[in-house]
Order: C-alpha cells, then structure tokens, then sequence
C-alpha cells in the first residue's frame, strides 16, 4: 500500500576606473569581514581542496551556557540517535533513515515515493528496487525516499512501554508513509550552513524547533525567581534545528499531536530506558563504558544522561508555572535533542579518506585519479559548487554563498520548490565525499551510480529550467575523462566510514522493511562485512 505524503511545494575615463575598483574592494572588504563575523567564508573555485583535517569543525560559540559536559552530550546525542524507542511507534530512530554511511540504504519498494503526479512509475523487481531501473528517465518523477510512521493520532503514553498510544494502533509495516526527498548523509553534516535538502533547518538553533530566529521559540530557564522562559540564539548549529524537525514529523517519526514535552515526558519519567530494544557493543568508542552487554541497552536513564551533560538551570523536576502538568526537564527536551545530537554528529568526521592521506604527503593517487581530480576542478566545472576540502558549497568552512543551493536541471521546478521563499527549484549542494556509499543520488534519488552522475552534468542537466544554475551547461568530456573524475571521487571514501570503525560504530538496530543491523564497536566490521553502494552497483557503469 502506497501511502502519500509529498511536501515539496521548495565608463572610459581612468579616475572613475580607479574610483570603481576602489568602491569594489571595499564592498568585497566589508562582505568578507560580516562573513568571518558569523563564521562563513567565501572559498574561490581557484582554492584547491585540502585534507578535512585541517578543516575546524564548527560548534557554537555559546555552547557553555547550556553544555556543561561535552563528551557527556555526546554520549547523550549518540544514544537518543540510535535508539528506535524514540518514534512513536517504538522502531524509528534518526538511525533508521541514517543507518548505513549516513543514508538510508533499503531497496524495498515502499521506499518508493509517487512524486508529484502521485503515481508510482518505477519499475519494480519482486516489489523491490533493481540495477536495471536507474538512472530514472525524464517521464518519472518518483523519488527514492525514505520510510517513515503509520498515519496515526497522539492520544498519550502507558508508563515503561516504547510505543506512544495512538489512534489508529499500529498494524503492520506495510502502510509507513514515506518521504518526498532522499535522505542526506548525517555524516559531516556538521559543517552546512544550513540542514534540509531545502536549508529549512537554520544555522540558529532557537532550541524548539528547525526555523531559526523570530519564531517566538523559547525554553525554561530557573532562576532565584524560580522557572521562567527565554528566548536563546545559538550558532553555528544547523545540525540541532534539523534534529527537531524529524522527532515531530508525524511522516517520518511521530504521531500526529505529539508534543516535545509529550517526548521529554516518554523519555526521562516514563520508564523507557536508553537503547533497551538494542545491543551496545563494550568497546563501543562512545557508550561502551554504559553497554550492560550482553543484555540490552545502557546501564543508565535518559534523565541522568541529560543532567550530566546540561547545566542544572535547565534540567530541574520542577512543574512548569502553568497548566500543562510538565516539568522542566520535559519541557526542555527539544533543546537537549537537538544540541547532543549536533554534538555526536560533530564526531562525525570522514578525514581519513585516500585524498586526504594524498593531502596530509602520507598518501598517494594514481595516474587517472590525479587525472581526475583535474578533471573535478577544471574542465567538469566540479569545483564551482563542490569547494574545498568539505567538497561542498554549503559549508560553514570554505563554503560559497553565491552556490550553495542550486537548482541543477535534475527536474522541472514546478514539481519541488526547494529552498524557501524563493521557491525556484534550488537544493543544498551535499559533499562528494563519501558518495561511493551514499547513493542513490539527487534529492530524488533517481540516479544509482557516480558514472550516471558524471552522464548528467556532462550533457547539461535534465530539463532546461530558467532558474538552472549557470555552471550546469554540456562538458565535452571524453570516456577517458568520465571514468577518471569518477576514480577520483572514490579517493574521497573514508574506510572507517566504509567499514564503521569509530566514531562511526553503532549499536544493533532494526530497520523497519529493512536489515537488523548487529552492533559495531570501535575496531569496525572485518573487511568482508563492510558497507557496499546502494544495490552493490559499479560506480563505472553509466
């Protein structure tokens, strides 16, 4: 049963020679100086890539006013990632759409979204996805999303039980709704600017919710005069806004009404104990030191992982002065979502790939590679979008404004606005690091392998929209030089990602229409067991 739920509509003379040039240094000057206020810069396409680990992660500047215990929030940020009791129907966590290198990796065909003209045109093999159906054509505009809840109603939650009651109960998981966009890589998510394929998720976390400043946001803070509410500003922190968004998407993890007081209340004093549906492995490079191994779970509660990690002016038991019957930890349970999440995701750093090592002189790439990697930066156009050493226009660190959201002809506008208000089709360039493992690809989903990418930009785009970015144009590249810019791609492949050594271990998770995925401590899967692309394509193939 196919399930809907589509949210995209998304001067000749010298002296003024000189005067003009002055005046244009100075407006490059004072832009360049309001963008290191805020902690973007501007990266030329001329800047080669360096290695990330030269690439500072960005945290917020304030971040001590509400953290007193960083490795304790991440603890924090890694469990509630990771833990399925956290959806209300007790199976759906942020892992679950971001299990595998960040992304979601289930073929079945319920991950199948209809598109805009709500009819499914994707060919299926045995109600699954196959090589043979990608790249999608011109005619289809399905997307590749990801599965999230039943359609269901808030109505309350039963003491130490992981499910939320709601109306209609759960059946089965044939009828999850699913998402209109693929989901993106969490990995290095850490440097955008802003989150969301639509950058709806702001680099002011206000603690409450994805939408930034002026959304009249506020959390509890206790002072000598007892509880009262604040508004709060943090920055950079993309990640927390974009936490928030999900927790209460009655598509992708909740019930429709459910509250993050109603969340808060479910996880600290409801008796649900941190990952007890999961196994924690003990060298687990995060929660090994808490893993009650070989049972499940944390030996620990979710109200004393918060009260470790957040200042006690935030974290109190004490009722709200209203009528809502919550107390201050409830209440506040947005806030320690969405920053302990930003902080594990910082963790979350792929800075050991071939290019980086290549970088760093401990490394090397071979002829076609370093081929490439010219390739990449010159005569592809790459680099216009994919800048520096994130490999991403969209980025806090060596970013580029003009570019960071584009609209790239993968199809018409009209069908998904992107970026608001400007609703012209743009979507937030992602990082090609990594993307041997990330696919499919677009927010459509719609391409399988890094050689159709390659096919795509290299005739201009699918569709001529007038809001195309101006890069997106016909290439000219040789066979020679498509395999090469895609030899180069694959040195962007981290293999601790690859083969999920820390920081990018896991607990065991069980993924709805989807694997039961066991648990991976600090040392990674044997090499036999590592992750492989979406449907093991050759990323060769066009």
């Amino acid at each position: 049963m196919f399930i809907s739920n589509y949210s995209g509509r998304a001067s000749n003379s010298t002296d003024l020679l000189v005067t003009s040039r002055i005046k244009g240094a100075c407006s490059r000057l004072f832009l360049l100086t309001g963008l290191l206020a805020t902690g973007m810069l501007i990266n030329t396409v001329g800047n080669a890539a360096g290695s990330l680990k030269n690439a500072p992660v960005p945290l917020p500047g304030n971040l001590g006013a509400f953290v007193q215990d960083k490795n304790a929030a991440i603890r924090l940020g890694k469990a509630l990632f990771w833990d399925v009791q956290a959806g209300s129907n007790g199976k759906q966590a942020c892992a679950t759409c971001h299990y595998s290198a960040g992304v979601d990796n289930r073929s079945n065909g319920n991950t199948v979204h209809p598109g805009f003209n709500g009819i499914v045109n994707t060919v299926l093999s045995l109600d699954a996805l196959d090589v043979t159906g990608f790249p999608f054509g011109t005619d289809n505009d399905d997307v590749i999303g990801s599965q999230g809840v039943p359609d269901a109603d808030f109505l309350g939650l039963i003491h130490g039980d992981p499910l939320d009651v709601c109306s209609p109960s759960f059946p089965n998981d044939n009828i999850l709704q699913r998402t209109g966009r693929q989901a993106p890589s969490v990995i290095m998510a850490a440097y955008n600017s802003d989150n969301f394929w639509d950058g709806r998720a702001k680099r002011i976390f206000n603690g409450v919710n994805p939408g930034g400043a002026g959304t009249g946001a506020m959390i509890w803070v206790k002072g000598p005069a007892g509880l009262s509410q604040q508004a709060v500003t943090i920055q950079p922190a993309s990640t927390g806004s974009q936490a928030t968004g999900p927790a209460l998407s009655s598509v992708e993890m909740s019930c429709v009404g459910r509250t993050f007081s109603d969340f808060g209340r479910k996880m600290t004093n409801n008796g649900v104990d941190p990952l007890a549906q999961q196994f924690v492995a003990v060298d687990d490079s995060v929660l090994g030191g808490l893993s009650s191994f070989p049972a499940k779970g944390l030996n620990t509660t979710y109200k004393d992982l918060i009260k470790a990690a957040f200042r006690p002016k935030l974290t109190s038991d004490k009722l709200l002065p209203d009528s809502s019957g919550f107390t201050q930890i409830e209440a506040n349970f947005s806030l320690f979502w969405g920053l302990s999440i930003l902080l594990y995701e910082s963790t979350l750093i792929p800075n050991d790939s071939r290019f980086d090592q290549f970088k760093d002189g401990t490394g090397a790439l071979t002829v076609q590679e370093r081929r490439g990697m010219n390739v990449f930066n010159d005569k592809g156009r790459c680099a216009h979008c994919h800048t520096g050493s994130t490999f991403t226009a969209a980025s806090v660190v060596g970013g580029n404004l003009e570019r960071n959201f584009t609209n790239n002809g993968v199809r018409p506008t009209a069908e998904d606005g992107g970026r608001q208000p400007e609703n012209l089709g743009k979507f937030k360039v992602p990082t090609v690091r990594n993307a041997e493992l990330t696919g499919p690809y677009f927010h459509t989903g719609g391409y399988l392998t890094l050689r159709q990418v390659v096919e795509f930009y290299n005739r201009g785009g699918d569709f001529d929209n007038p809001e195309k970015d101006s890069q997106i144009r016909p290439l000219g590249l040789s066979e020679v030089e498509k395999n090469a810019l895609v030899a180069f791609m694959l040195t962007l492949t981290d293999e601790r990602v690859r083969c999920e050594s820390g920081p990018f271990d896991h607990p065991s998770i069980d993924i709805p229409n989807g694997p039961s995925i066991t648990q991976v401590g600090a040392g990674g899967r044997p090499t036999g067991e590592c992750l492989k692309p979406f449907l093991n394509a050759n990323h060769f193939n066009p």
